[in-house]
């Protein structure tokens, strides 16, 4: 199955570079907070994951810069450097591990988008700041999450073109959370080690497991103004029956 990622180097070849060997991995799932829904066709959906670990879990709590919360044979020994003269990854021995953060993919599949390309309905925008109410877990370089506790965030967005979507069922499955570090080689550049750690939702499309959203067309211009009227005549009404109480 095709995915993308926000890590730039999750686009090279990784054979030959084998994550560490966790004491206590922390395991747990990785859920859709709304999994299904109804939104008209002109509407940004939001992906919002829940990632909770299970009662009998280890404790997941780890910080950059120091570099703190691993064992340190489960800190990576080597990652992944751009050579810009060849212009691709290279695999070589970190001479400093310089942090750690968490990361997400995306897996090109479904029917909101064509693989990986925006298709004529929908683009994916990955959620990378953060903003209220939906906050980012890409790129966090320091987290806390205790067995049987739950962190959910904003993954991404569903985008519809301009003019909206087509009306229909739509859906998707396939994201987790990474754990990746950061380290320096021999000449001072920076380098990505991603290891074997990952909590997902799969890749299943059934409907009773899949991320599903009901699209319904744009309501005209004349069926708001209705609408407005409507609600404009029951707050009047409801404001009549307290004057005359």
């Amino acid at each position: 199955m095709t995915r993308i990622s926000l890590a730039l180097s999750t686009l090279a070849l990784t054979a030959g570079l084998a994550g560490p060997t966790f004491a206590a991995l922390p395991f747990g799932t990785l859920s859709f907070v709304e999994r299904t829904g109804t939104v008209t066709a002109d509407q940004t959906i939001p992906v919002m994951m829940r990632l909770t670990l299970d009662a009998d879990s280890p404790a997941f709590n780890f910080s950059s810069d120091p570099l703190t919360g691993f064992d340190p044979e489960d800190i990576p020994t080597e990652g992944q450097f751009y050579n810009p003269d060849t212009q691709q990854f290279e695999i070589r021995p970190f001479v400093q591990v310089t942090g750690a953060f968490l990361n997400t993919y995306y897996s090109c599949q479904g029917d909101f988008t064509n693989v990986c390309s925006p298709s004529s309905n929908y683009s994916f925008e990955f959620n990378t700041v953060g903003s209220p109410g939906h906050p980012s877990i890409n790129f966090l370089e320091a987290f806390t999450l205790n067995p049987g506790e739950s962190f959910e965030y904003t993954f991404g967005y569903f985008v519809p073109v301009a003019g909206g979507a087509t009306p229909g069922v739509y859906r998707w499955n396939g994201t987790a959370v990474t754990l990746n570090f950061r380290g320096l080689d021999a000449d001072g550049n920076t380098g990505n080690a991603f290891t074997t750690w990952e909590i997902g939702t799969g890749g299943s499309l059934d409907p009773d497991f899949a991320f599903e959203r009901t699209v319904t067309a744009i309501p005209e211009p004349g069926t708001w103004a209705l609408m407005g009227l409507g609600l404009f005549g029951i707050a009047a009404a409801a404001r009549r029956r307290r004057l005359t109480h």
